[in-house]
């Protein structure tokens, strides 16, 4: 109401209300409460895989990494030759890892994010793997990569599970998903620690440009 013609009406029955009784206004107030979007994405911000090594040790072997080669060699010269070559198949050398033999390990980080918002409808996750490759802290020309990252979730009503962009429905409810990736170990020829930066340790906060996984969440505020 315009409060010109609110205050005409308040002097006008004042001077009516001074021959008569005394004069009153009411009035009503419209409350109202407007929430902005709110995004709250959860992560993790340090994973640290460990590769233990491998114990099986072959049925007719002794020790953990001697592996034989059961196949015999036959070799015929005469007495007086004072040397003897043998020319047969050469040495097996099966791995004993099957990791190595392929290079690759499938890497799932369970439940490493989760999503509250509260928006205008569906909101977006989206992934990248901007540093992709994790050097040795001895030699950081060796390499290990980091590869077709993607999003997951079994939530309901998330659509574009097992891709690099998902969409979340709208809600305070927290949903929660993985990151999964393909370690590639082809290029992994030193022991010790891999990492983005090079150097051995978590990273700092100063760190987080050379982070591997970048989540990014979009609202849909109109």
């Amino acid at each position: 109401m315009n409060i010109f013609t609110k205050t005409a009406i308040a002097a006008a029955a004042l001077s009516v209300a001074s021959a008569a009784s005394a004069a009153s206004i009411s009035g009503s107030t419209d409350f109202r409460v407007t929430l902005p979007e709110i995004l709250v994405l959860y992560h993790w911000d340090d994973a640290h895989l460990t590769l233990t090594d491998v114990t099986t040790t072959p049925d007719n072997d002794s020790d953990l990494r001697e592996i034989s080669d059961e196949t015999t060699r036959d070799l015929s010269i005469d007495l007086q030759q004072t040397s003897a070559v043998f020319q047969g198949n050469d040495v097996k050398t099966p791995s004993p890892i099957t990791n190595f033999d392929s290079g690759v390990v499938n890497v799932t980080l369970k439940n490493s994010w989760a999503v509250r918002s509260l928006s205008t409808g569906d909101v977006t996750l989206a992934l990248t793997n901007p540093n992709s490759t994790l050097k040795n802290v001895t030699d950081n020309n060796v390499t290990i990569e980091t590869k077709n990252a993607v999003l997951a979730s079994a939530a309901t009503g998330v659509t574009g599970s097992d891709s690099v962009s998902m969409t979340i429905p709208s809600g305070w409810e927290p949903v929660m998903g993985d990151i999964k990736f393909d370690l590639d170990l082809t290029g992994a020829n030193y022991s010790g620690e891999y990492n983005t930066r090079g150097n051995a340790g978590k990273a700092t906060t100063n760190d987080e440009a050379t982070d591997t996984f970048l989540l990014t969440l979009t609202g849909k505020a109109q």
